[in-house]
Protein backbone atom coordinates (compact mmCIF):
# COMPACT_ATOMS: atom_id res chain seq x y z
CA UNK A 1 0.00 0.00 0.00
CA UNK A 2 1.38 3.70 -0.89
CA UNK A 3 1.74 5.51 2.39
CA UNK A 4 1.36 8.54 1.12
CA UNK A 5 -1.24 8.89 -1.77
CA UNK A 6 -1.54 12.52 -2.56
CA UNK A 7 -0.12 12.57 -6.45
CA UNK A 8 -0.34 9.76 -9.24
CA UNK A 9 2.89 9.73 -9.34
CA UNK A 10 3.21 8.44 -5.79
CA UNK A 11 1.54 5.01 -7.50
CA UNK A 12 3.34 5.08 -11.08
CA UNK A 13 6.45 4.55 -8.65
CA UNK A 14 5.24 2.38 -6.71
CA UNK A 15 3.52 0.40 -9.84
CA UNK A 16 0.23 0.33 -8.29
CA UNK A 17 -3.09 1.13 -9.76
CA UNK A 18 -6.25 3.18 -9.34
CA UNK A 19 -9.55 1.53 -7.73
CA UNK A 20 -12.41 3.76 -9.34
CA UNK A 21 -15.86 3.69 -7.24
CA UNK A 22 -18.81 5.06 -8.64
CA UNK A 23 -21.05 6.56 -5.75
CA UNK A 24 -24.14 6.79 -8.03
CA UNK A 25 -24.24 3.04 -9.33
CA UNK A 26 -22.04 1.43 -7.57
CA UNK A 27 -19.44 0.25 -10.17
CA UNK A 28 -15.70 -0.52 -9.78
CA UNK A 29 -13.13 -0.30 -11.99
CA UNK A 30 -9.05 -0.81 -11.30
CA UNK A 31 -7.19 1.57 -13.48
CA UNK A 32 -3.77 1.10 -14.72
CA UNK A 33 -2.01 3.36 -12.54
CA UNK A 34 1.24 4.42 -15.03
CA UNK A 35 -0.87 4.23 -17.56
CA UNK A 36 -3.01 6.95 -16.13
CA UNK A 37 0.09 8.97 -14.68
CA UNK A 38 1.08 9.46 -18.44
CA UNK A 39 -2.35 10.29 -19.83
CA UNK A 40 -2.61 13.23 -17.14
CA UNK A 41 1.14 13.74 -18.01
CA UNK A 42 0.69 14.48 -21.74
CA UNK A 43 -2.28 16.69 -21.18
CA UNK A 44 -0.74 18.41 -18.29
CA UNK A 45 -3.73 17.92 -16.21
CA UNK A 46 -3.43 18.52 -12.18
CA UNK A 47 -2.20 14.68 -10.83
CA UNK A 48 -3.46 15.48 -7.65
CA UNK A 49 -5.77 13.32 -6.15
CA UNK A 50 -8.11 15.61 -5.22
CA UNK A 51 -8.12 16.72 -8.75
CA UNK A 52 -8.08 13.26 -10.82
CA UNK A 53 -12.00 12.12 -10.22
CA UNK A 54 -12.69 15.42 -12.36
CA UNK A 55 -11.31 13.20 -15.31
CA UNK A 56 -12.40 10.58 -15.05
CA UNK A 57 -16.22 8.71 -15.38
CA UNK A 58 -17.94 5.99 -14.74
CA UNK A 59 -18.19 3.23 -17.68
CA UNK A 60 -22.05 3.13 -16.93
CA UNK A 61 -23.54 5.74 -15.59
CA UNK A 62 -21.38 8.34 -16.51
CA UNK A 63 -20.66 10.33 -13.43
CA UNK A 64 -17.60 11.04 -11.51
CA UNK A 65 -15.98 8.55 -9.42
CA UNK A 66 -16.57 9.31 -5.73
CA UNK A 67 -13.59 7.03 -4.37
CA UNK A 68 -9.94 6.50 -5.26
CA UNK A 69 -7.86 4.04 -3.58
CA UNK A 70 -4.60 2.76 -4.27
CA UNK A 71 -4.91 -0.92 -5.34
CA UNK A 72 -2.34 -4.15 -6.24
CA UNK A 73 -5.33 -5.27 -7.81
CA UNK A 74 -4.55 -6.01 -12.31
CA UNK A 75 -6.69 -3.04 -14.06
CA UNK A 76 -10.10 -4.32 -15.43
CA UNK A 77 -10.44 -2.13 -17.53
CA UNK A 78 -8.55 -0.41 -20.43
CA UNK A 79 -8.64 2.61 -21.91
CA UNK A 80 -6.14 5.42 -24.02
CA UNK A 81 -3.21 3.91 -26.50
CA UNK A 82 -1.93 0.79 -26.95
CA UNK A 83 0.99 1.13 -28.49
CA UNK A 84 3.91 3.82 -28.67
CA UNK A 85 2.91 5.10 -32.01
CA UNK A 86 -0.77 5.78 -30.49
CA UNK A 87 0.83 7.68 -27.56
CA UNK A 88 2.88 9.72 -30.07
CA UNK A 89 0.29 10.14 -32.28
CA UNK A 90 -2.37 11.52 -28.78
CA UNK A 91 1.35 13.98 -28.12
CA UNK A 92 1.39 15.29 -31.68
CA UNK A 93 -2.25 15.91 -31.87
CA UNK A 94 -2.01 17.93 -28.22
CA UNK A 95 0.53 19.94 -29.66
CA UNK A 96 -1.29 21.34 -32.83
Amino acid sequence: MVANFNRLDDLRLASMNVKAECGNCGHVGIVDGPKLWRWFAIHRWDATMTKVADHMRCSVCRRHPTMLTPTETSPSMDFGPCSEAEWKAVVARLRR
